[in-house]
C-alpha cells in the first residue's frame, strides 16, 4: 500500500513536470518545477529506507515451518513444526493437500492446529520407525499451506513442502550422535546388572 501511494505521487509529479515544461515559462513555473523535482527526489530517496524497514520486519516476524525430522530421536521419524522466526506465532494452522500417515496407517493430524509457538520452539509427533516409514510412503513430497498470526494480529499464509526424498537415499544412521546418546542411556542398567552379579559372587564366596 505504501509503495502504491508513493508511485501515485511520483507519477503525478512527473506528469506535472512534463506539463509545465511544455507550457508557458513564467517565473512561478520554475519555482514550481524546483518544488516538484524536490518531491521526486524525496520519493526516490525514501524507497531504500522502506526496503530496509521491510527487511527488519521480516526478520522479526514468526516463521512456523513444518518438516520431517529424522535426527532428534534415534531411528524414529517425526513430523515437526518449528518456529524459525524471531516473533511469537499464534493460531498456527496447517492445511495439507494430502496428509502423511503414521506407522499404523492413520493420517497425522495432531499438529494441524497449534495455539502458540515461541521463537525457536517446536512441536512434534511420532510418524514411525525412520527408514521403514520413509520406504512405505507412496509419495515423497507433502505440500500444503501454513496460516498463522503474529503478536499484532496480522495474518500470514505461506506454502510449505515436507519431503522425505533425500532421506530415502541417505545412510541408515547418517548421524551417530542419536545412537550414541541412546546407548549411553543403557549404561546405568548395565552397571546395575554388573553390581548384582558381583553381589551374587561375593555371597557365594562368603558361603563357601
Amino acid at each position: 500500500m505504501v509503495y502504491v501511494c508513493l508511485g501515485i505521487v511520483l507519477i503525478a509529479c512527473l506528469a506535472l513536470v512534463v506539463f509545465l515544461l511544455h507550457g508557458p515559462k513564467e517565473k512561478e513555473t520554475w519555482s514550481t518545477l524546483a518544488a516538484l523535482l524536490a518531491v521526486i527526489a524525496a520519493v526516490i530517496a525514501i524507497l531504500p529506507a522502506l526496503r530496509v524497514l521491510e527487511m527488519q520486519e521480516d526478520a522479526l516476524r514468526p516463521r512456523p515451518t513444518p518438516y520431517f525430522d529424522l535426527t532428534s530421536r534415534y531411528d524414529l521419524l517425526q513430523l515437526r513444526v518449528k518456529n524459525l522466526g524471531a516473533g511469537v506465532a499464534y493460531n498456527v494452522r496447517l492445511t495439507w493437500m494430502k496428509h502423511p500417515v503414521d506407522h499404523k496407517g492413520d493420517e497425522v493430524r495432531s499438529l494441524d492446529q497449534i495455539a502458540i509457538l515461541l521463537p525457536q520452539e517446536s512441536a512434534s509427533v511420532l510418524v514411525g520407525a525412520a527408514h521403514d516409514t520413509v520406504r512405505r510412503f507412496s509419495d515423497a513430497r507433502f505440500e500444503g499451506q501454513c496460516q498463522y498470526k503474529d503478536s499484532t494480529g496480522k495474518k500470514f499464509c505461506e506454502e510449505f513442502v515436507c519431503s522425505v526424498d533425500a532421506s530415502r537415499k541417505q545412510l541408515v544412521h547418517d548421524n551417530e550422535m542419536p545412537k550414541t546418546l541412546r546407548d549411553l542411556q543403557d549404561i546405568p542398567k548395565e552397571l546395575a546388572r554388573i553390581a548384582d552379579q558381583l553381589g551374587n559372587l561375593l555371597s557365594r564366596s562368603e558361603d563357601d
